[in-house]
């Protein structure tokens, strides 16, 4: 099967790039894949002023991977989608994967996604999140009209499944579980000492990082130690105000700024419990990254969390915007650390959760 791939990869940072990368790397396995990268993903002003590109990121290794890889497509510029519209139909795939996760995209998407039509070359969205984590009545307007235009949908969470069979129902829709990255798993087990808690990603409102902190003061009976590391897309300030104003200095540390694939394996072996105290979300590259180390999570039951957090065996589930069901989850980890929660990720994720699955399910959808 001929595919082409239009995602951005490493060197971009986040956890999209990484998806993209992986997913890439099992269709170049089995298939001729054309991978069309960016050379820009989003204007400075959107992305904060932040980096949008990793510094010590080999590009060099990573286009040894793919026989077919260019960085050219430009979000900002209409002649680079031309361009991409050219080599696409040059290389005449069975279908063209676009991974869609925020309406910044909509329209570059609205006219890529014409023109493949026009050609009739079969698309496919890959709804990392079908809508934005912070939406509106307009995004979601925008979302409706994109997700429309492409012939095969792919989503990652019943919720998200069922709100595009509203949307497009007579649009072919399926669902596979969001993969794991792969890493080397610290098996080791904490057993004694503090229990090292770690909220691990962009920090942004809607993960409930201050409902995390004001739980840490429901627990201050049990030797319990927060990290929190990635960059503050804003509240920065607030979040320190908040740790200094309930007095738990001592027990939480602070690393704002992006941390590189080294440095992220440290961060996840000292930690025996990964958290998401999300106020919502539909699914998390998180949990699949605290999965790929071998780490259990204690996440709050939003979207679809409860379709790859297996309560009490691959983490604990709690409900939202509940800061003592939070500590009560906090506890119940330090209650039993003895639990092989290793051994049940690395069950479930082999069984539910890997890239080859994945990709299966898109040979079947382009097939059939």
């Amino acid at each position: 099967m001929k595919v082409c791939l239009i995602a951005p990869i490493p060197p971009f940072r986040g956890g999209i790039a990484k998806y993209c990368y992986s997913l890439a790397q099992e269709l170049e396995k089995r298939h001729e894949l054309l991978l069309l990268s960016y050379s820009r993903q989003y204007p400075a002003l959107l992305y904060g002023r932040k980096p949008q590109k990793s510094a010590v990121c080999d590009t060099g290794q990573t286009a040894g991977q793919f026989s077919r890889l260019s960085y050219d497509v430009d979000s900002l510029n209409p002649a680079t989608w031309q361009e991409a519209v050219q080599r696409v139909v040059a290389f005449a795939p069975d279908v063209v994967i676009l991974p869609w996760w925020v309406t910044y995209w909509a329209p570059q998407y609205a006219w890529l996604l014409s023109r493949f039509r026009k050609r009739g070359i079969k698309t496919m969205l890959l709804c990392i999140n079908v809508y934005d984590h912070e939406d509106s009545a307009l995004k979601k307007l925008l979302t409706r009209c994109i997700v429309r235009r492409a012939d095969l949908l792919l989503v990652h969470s019943e919720m998200e499944r069922t709100e595009l069979r509203r949307i497009a129902p007579a649009t072919v829709i399926r669902k596979e579980l969001l993969p794991i990255f792969s890493y080397t798993a610290s098996l080791a087990k904490n057993i004694a000492g503090p229990l090292n808690l770690l909220f691990f990603g962009f920090v942004r409102p809607y993960k409930g990082l201050d409902l995390l902190l004001r739980a840490l003061c429901l627990v201050r009976d049990i030797d319990v130690q927060l990290n929190v590391v990635g960059e503050f897309w804003d509240g920065k300030q607030e979040a320190l105000q908040l740790i200094g104003e309930l007095d738990i200095a001592s027990r939480v540390t602070v690393v704002d700024g992006y941390v590189t694939d080294e440095e992220m394996a440290g961060c996840f072996a000292r930690a025996d419990v990964v958290v998401l105290p999300y106020r919502a979300s539909k699914t998390s590259g998180v949990i699949a990254t605290s999965y790929g180390f071998g780490k259990p999570v204690l996440a709050t039951d939003v979207g679809g969390f409860y379709e790859v957090v297996k309560d009490g065996v691959t983490g604990r589930l709690v409900p939202p915007n509940d800061v003592q069901a939070i500590a009560d989850g906090i506890r119940w980890f330090y209650i039993n650390r003895q639990v092989d929660f290793g051994g049940n990720i690395a069950s479930f994720v082999e069984r539910q959760m890997s890239w080859k699955s994945l990709v299966d399910v898109v040979e079947e959808m382009v097939l059939s």
